[in-house]
């Protein structure tokens, strides 16, 4: 009995011990002090992030009165994906434990010296909260941060983050490259909120062709491109109408690859003087027509067509160029199921 209840002694001291020691290396001890809690609960209160690191760039993105796509830096849409990643983050990121003795003053000036910081504001002209984010842990599980809040101060040692349920490091979520946070999208129709596609091969004119939509089942597709008017003269009145449904359902989303192409001012001017291979025009129901160009892109490598034949075309990508003479990345599994032939939506012969 007497052995039963030193037994019994033992094991509670060491569960209790344990406990101690897993709150401790968890971080779970240090969730009521202010500096260790960098999750933001309600990120629906957050409408401005500000992300800057030591090589200059920085970005502000805010969210739109809508709820709609945020802005970034005043002039652009931003990323949705990149947007609720970055709020996916905030809200989830917990603190796994504090960074040891022997590497806290090289953690302070990796932070100093590379790491990135970012403003979360909920409506004031303060920010709620000032995240300072450096380098991933050996294993790549963890991210060095350090956690300031106006009014109550800046934490004086950085701590192991994480987020909750996933798995790897957080700095990646943390980008201040402008044309990486840029929205890709360019045709955004979700309600087909058009009158008119024109889809040019400018190499084949043959295969141009035009669709008028009116919404339902009134379309009509066109032959015959003036180039001069800008429009088509003769009406197809026997065509494969799924196909041009199908057509029409493809413009509620197209979205580039990236804006970030890396040409040079050169390498833009001399594409400028190349004639399109392809350009897509839609006129939308406001009256107002939007243009895209597509245009060859060179290979990188040795590249071979459908019929094994080497071409000197990248198989993967165009350039595009839009109306405002920016430049981006097409992706041709995007953009072709757009760009084929007027043949393609014909009807067949019995």
């Amino acid at each position: 009995m007497k052995r039963n209840i030193i037994l019994l002694i033992a094991f509670v001291v060491l569960g209790a011990a344990a406990i101690f020691i897993y709150n401790k290396q968890s971080g779970s001890t240090l969730s009521g002090q202010p500096l260790t809690e960098f999750a933001i609960q309600d990120t629906a209160s957050i409408n401005k992030i500000f992300l800057t690191d030591n090589n200059g760039k920085s970005v502000t993105i805010e969210r739109t009165p809508n709820n709609g796509l945020w802005m970034l830096n005043g002039k652009y849409k931003a990323r949705r994906d990149a947007v609720n990643n970055l709020l996916q983050t905030i809200n989830r990121i917990r603190v796994r434990g504090a960074v040891s003795a022997a590497s806290r003053d090289n953690m302070m000036r990796v932070l100093a010296s590379a790491g990135k910081k970012v403003e979360i504001y909920t409506g004031g002209d303060e920010p709620a909260k000032i995240y300072y984010v450096g380098t991933s842990t050996p294993d790549h599980m963890g991210t060095v941060m350090l956690l300031e809040i106006p009014g109550i101060g800046r934490a004086e040692d950085p701590y192991i983050t994480h987020m909750e349920g996933f798995t790897g490091f957080l700095t990646p979520r943390f980008f201040t490259d402008e044309m990486e946070w840029r929205y890709t999208g360019y045709f955004a129709y979700p309600n087909l909120e058009f009158s008119e596609i024109q889809v040019i091969d400018n190499y084949n004119p043959q295969n141009s062709f035009g669709v008028q939509y009116k919404g339902g089942n009134d379309i009509s597709l066109f032959a015959g491109y003036q180039p001069g008017v800008q429009a088509f003269s003769t009406s197809i009145p026997n065509y494969d109408s799924v196909a041009v449904k199908d057509l029409l359902i493809l413009f509620k989303k197209v979205h580039f690859d990236s804006y970030n192409t890396l040409l040079r001012r050169e390498a833009m001017d001399s594409i400028n003087k190349v004639v399109p291979a392809f350009t897509l025009r839609v006129k939308e129901n406001t009256g107002k027509v939007k243009e895209l160009n597509l245009y060859n892109k060179r290979a990188a490598k040795r590249e071979f067509d459908a019929q094994g034949n080497e071409s000197p075309w990248d198989g993967n990508f165009y350039w595009a160029r839009t109306e405002e003479g920016e430049f981006a990345l097409a992706q041709k599994f995007v953009f072709n199921p757009i760009l084929l032939p007027l043949g393609a939506y014909l009807k067949k012969p019995l």
